[in-house]
């Protein structure tokens, strides 16, 4: 009996802790100062625990009321945690998991990559258990955009305008008999990537190399980084399968990265 009353109450606490992060969060999409019926009405509790959270967060720095209009508004202090925790976290370091995951599943090369001016950056890579494939996307840890899995991932996330520049700094230079090199073909592939959330390389970068890769996002939903693998076209796995595990992998990356789509 003792061990269910512990038991419930450790429940209430985390339904507590749970009701308190999500008005946080439905503070933080407010753009002007709010009344406390708003945030009742948008969060579905009474005024009266919604009152008692404010009160809370009050006492804690994280929230002001204004003397006059009596609406509340955010401080910075929260803004002020949110920059120690970017400084401190590492793509690297704490995706790096991830990229041994996909390697040790396929066993093939899997790599992380970020995006640095209009270039693919290899910034995590690991080689399969058994298998070495060194492919011209590891060379230099730099890799051009538009022949790359990874890098059609950042692509697809450009703006008309981006995307024009992109074409008129860095061209379509061709790379295989594979390579897209034509503009239309490649704002076609774009928006195909962009709506199934994953992007090939065939054989567009390195002849007899496919690729298969998938956005990491993040808490604001934009791409921050790309996971793919690497391997020979004539052992590449099922596209189902590979399909599927990766974009699971793209998902639980992404929260790593806050994203809560």
């Amino acid at each position: 009996m003792k061990e269910m009353s512990i038991e419930s109450s450790a429940t209430r606490k985390n339904l507590s802790l749970n009701k308190a992060l999500e008005l946080l969060e439905i503070m933080v999409s407010y753009q002007r100062p709010f009344r406390l019926l708003d945030l009742a009405n948008d969060s579905g509790l009474s005024t009266s625990t919604v009152h008692r959270f404010l009160k809370s967060y009050i006492d804690s720095g994280y929230v002001q009321q204004a003397k006059d209009t009596k609406l509340y508004y955010m401080t910075l202090k929260l803004s002020g945690m949110g920059n120690i925790c970017r400084q401190n976290f590492s793509l690297s370091n704490n995706l790096q998991g991830y990229v041994e995951r996909i390697s040790n599943h396929f066993r093939e090369s899997s790599s992380l990559c970020i995006e640095n001016d209009m270039n693919v950056v290899y910034i995590a890579t690991h080689e399969g258990p058994e298998r070495m494939l060194s492919t011209l996307s590891r060379i230099g840890k730099i890799a051009p955009m538009h022949c790359t899995g990874v890098g059609k991932i950042f692509l697809s996330q450009y703006s008309q305008e981006k995307l024009s520049l992109f074409l008129k700094v860095k061209g379509l230079p061709r790379f295989t008999d594979h390579t897209i090199c034509d503009i239309d073909a490649l704002r076609r592939e774009l928006v195909q990537i962009a709506e199934r959330g994953y992007s090939w390389d065939n054989e567009e970068c390195e002849i007899g190399v496919r690729c298969l890769a998938v956005p990491v996002f993040d808490y604001s939903g934009q791409i921050s980084a790309a996971l793919s693998f690497s391997c020979p076209v004539a052992r590449f796995p099922k596209e189902d399968e590979a399909i599927t595990f990766m974009k699971e992998i793209s998902m639980e990356a992404s929260r790593e990265l806050g994203f809560k789509g």
